[in-house]
């Protein structure tokens, strides 16, 4: 079967620059994840490997392996915690950190929340105090 698109790594990077700027900035971003996604992201953009070779490396699905990056790279693009560390004075250590998780890693709120020892309002309290502060900064 044909594939549509190209990986990253089978790209012409000079031909590109646009591509080339979101690569840089996805592997910036990468040193915020932890574990497997990490590992993911790392070896489908540095290394160039396919979702065929990722999956075989993990024993997942093919499929499954590019949802998850897919997902990944959403999480890395969307600009509400960059913005929030932007306004680092409106937040504790505790609120970035439960905006890390959320915005960055991806975890529910309950894990948030059994992870921090936090009440699930506090959570949800926090997390949409983050995206109010990313709507501001983002209107500006």
């Amino acid at each position: 079967m044909r594939r549509l698109s190209k990986q990253p790594a089978e790209l012409d990077l000079s031909r590109t620059p646009a591509h080339r700027d979101s690569v840089d900035f996805l592997k910036q971003q990468a040193d915020l994840l932890t574990g497997v996604d990490r590992a993911l992201l790392t070896m489908y953009i540095e290394a160039g490997c396919s979702f065929h070779q990722l999956a075989r490396l993990t024993g997942r699905n093919r499929s499954s392996v590019g949802r998850r990056i897919r997902r990944i790279v959403q999480r890395l693009s969307d600009p509400t915690y960059a913005l929030c560390l932007e306004n680092r004075a409106a937040f504790d250590d505790l609120e970035l950190a439960v905006i890390r998780d959320r915005f960055i890693r991806g975890l529910s709120v309950q894990r948030i929340c059994r992870d921090h020892c936090l009440c699930y309002y506090r959570a949800r309290v926090i997390v949409e105090k983050a995206k109010r502060v990313a709507r501001v900064k983002e209107g500006l």
